[in-house]
């Protein structure tokens, strides 16, 4: 004999149970289902929207969606009231699943911005003029021309200095220690380098051409004099530039400042060249804030021995601040929607789950978990939006924003027995809001849940529909309904959600509901809509009078949807 199980009783089956008048809570006890097979080798199937469903029937559906029924992993059945969800190898390969473990990264808030590249002030020598005289034997002759330490700059013809080495030497005649260290300080202090005046003392003859070399090394940056210019003290004569070391100023945004200290380690893309050092250190942060920009720029040191940093070359900039060991996921692997963030964790046996998380930081494709994983934990970093929510994309339902718009009409959408069996679950709300008003029972807040965590993925699916409006206004009001759980507030938004679903109803699918025996009632006064399963009306709202809706003759579109609901499915979608 097949057996069948149903671990954990849905909304549907509590609202759908034929005539029963006692409270939902005590009502779930009612659905009897045969035990579970005990022999652990009995293959079991079970539904991917429902994974609370359980089978040994290979080629049965699912009773509450008609979806066909796919393998469990051996073993599984005993934790199929986990949430957990069933795929098989062939499915996982075809889904591209890829599962990566939840481990321990060093990394921090980082700070982003943009910056250019200049040269280094503190690699910058200017050689200017001390004494009046002639430009002579200029050995640098343009802009760019690389110069070595101690290299010949050029010679200077200067009567002034002429005088001064001749006194140089009459104090050396007369040997006058005090007078030779007097001249020979003004000798340097006029200009005359120490090498020039090693010579003079070894010679003991005047040089009357004067050479000028080089102190540091350096690229000639700019050239003030040409051969034979005459110069007087002051004059600037060229500037040498080393580009071994460069400053990248960067502009942070104000809010961001005070986190900037000297010494931070930073990390550099420069678009014009690739291959540049990529690290530098923060070397200064300036004092004052941009008014116009609202940044403050600070000054980055970065080695550049290859060259290839130019100053003017833009930066893009990442400070990275309170680095520390965080357990974390890839960002990719983190989901959102109406439960919050959570992932995709793997139970292994080809089976998933989805966990609840609290994210940290988030930096370089990571999220920081916090005490929600364990190191280690296997999530699905790949193919976890098909795995969400029961499996409900691993069945194909992608978004469809390539082929659907805002005009579209709802009898027009694309449709199968999986999505209207989706959209029935806030009908089966609705359904279960009106029996709940009508016996005087409170609503259980939880069932509301399904429905909610489902609008999520419809509504990706059909956004820009007037399906995914349909869909979230029916979301609001069953979070509005979770609080409310009887009476007027219930009744309120049991209004609310009909209103919601009004355009569906009456344009989408009314086959599907005719045919399923739902009927559709209007308060005569207020207005308010309501559906129920028997033709006899019972208002929720009161006393008033109440108006049967007539369900719209089907145009062609919609009896291809209810066509399409109906096929290889013997409930057709929620047996109501």
């Amino acid at each position: 004999m097949k057996t069948t199980v149903l671990v954990v009783t849905t909304v549907l089956t509590l609202v759908l149970v034929a005539c029963g008048k006692q409270p939902a809570a005590e009502r779930a006890t009612d659905i009897a289902a045969e035990p579970a097979a005990a022999a652990g080798d009995v293959q079991q199937y079970t539904c991917s929207m429902h994974p609370h469903y359980i089978s040994t029937d290979p080629d049965g559906t699912c009773p509450i969606c008609g979806m066909k029924l796919v393998p469990m992993a051996r073993g599984a059945g005993a934790a199929a009231n986990d949430g957990a969800v069933a795929v098989a190898a062939e499915m996982m390969q075809t889904m591209g699943v890829r599962t990566v473990p939840a481990t321990m990264d060093s990394f921090g808030r980082t700070v982003r911005a943009f910056g250019a590249v200049q040269s280094d002030e503190r690699l910058e020598h200017t050689a200017v003029a001390r004494f009046e005289g002639w430009i002579e034997s200029l050995a640098v002759r343009a802009v760019g021309d690389p110069v070595a330490a101690g290299t010949l700059l050029y010679r200077i013809y200067s009567p002034e200095l002429i005088a001064a080495q001749k006194d140089y030497l009459n104090a050396l005649e007369v040997n006058n220690p005090q007078r030779i260290a007097a001249v020979k300080q003004r000798l340097v202090s006029r200009g005359m380098q120490g090498s020039a005046v090693n010579v003079l003392m070894k010679t003991r003859q005047v040089i009357e051409r004067v050479p000028v070399y080089a102190e540091v090394a350096g690229t000639v940056a700019e050239l003030s004099v040409r051969e034979g210019d005459y110069v007087r003290p002051g004059t600037p004569i060229l500037r040498l530039q080393s580009y071994s070391r460069v400053w990248v100023i960067a502009s942070i945004p104000e809010q961001d400042v005070a986190l900037i200290r000297a010494g931070m380690p930073v990390r550099l893309s420069i678009p014009s060249a690739p291959d540049a050092p990529a690290d530098g250190t923060v070397d200064f942060v300036y004092p004052t804030i941009d008014q116009r920009t609202r940044t403050a720029d600070v000054r980055i040191v970065v080695p550049n021995n290859n060259g290839q940093l130019r100053p003017g070359a833009y930066a893009d900039v990442s400070i990275a601040l309170d680095t520390a060991p965080r357990l974390s996921v890839p960002t990719a692997a983190i989901l959102r929607d109406s439960r919050g963030a959570h992932v995709i964790v793997a139970l292994g046996e080809g089976r998933f789950a989805a966990k609840s998380v609290r994210t940290g930081l988030t930096a370089s494709g990571r999220t920081e978990i916090v005490g929600s994983l364990a190191p280690g934990e296997q999530v699905v970093a790949n193919g976890q939006f098909l795995l969400d929510s029961g499996g409900e994309s691993a069945l194909g339902l992608m978004p469809l924003q390539d082929t659907i718009t805002a005009d579209t009409p709802l009898s027009q959408l694309p449709m199968d027995t999986t999505t209207v069996a989706q959209i029935d679950h806030f009908t089966d709300m609705a359904l279960y809001f009106h029996e709940s008003l009508t016996d005087g029972y409170r609503i259980e807040p939880s069932f509301a849940d399904p429905a909610i965590a489902l609008g999520d993925q419809l509504a990706r699916r059909f956004a820009n529909s007037r399906l995914a409006a349909v869909i979230e206004a029916s979301q609001v009001a069953l979070r509005q309904a979770k609080d409310a759980a009887t009476g007027a507030p219930l009744a309120a938004q049991l209004a609310r959600l009909m209103v919601a679903l009004e355009p569906w109803l009456l344009e989408g699918a009314p086959q599907h509901y005719q045919q399923a025996g739902v009927s559709l009632f209007r308060d005569r006064e207020s207005g308010q809509l309501w559906l129920q399963k028997t033709s006899t009306p019972n208002n929720p709202y009161g006393a008033g009078a109440a108006e049967l809706i007539d369900w719209p003759a089907p145009t062609a579109a919609q009896s291809a949807t209810t066509e399409s609901a109906a096929t290889n499915d013997p409930h057709v979608g929620h047996r109501h």
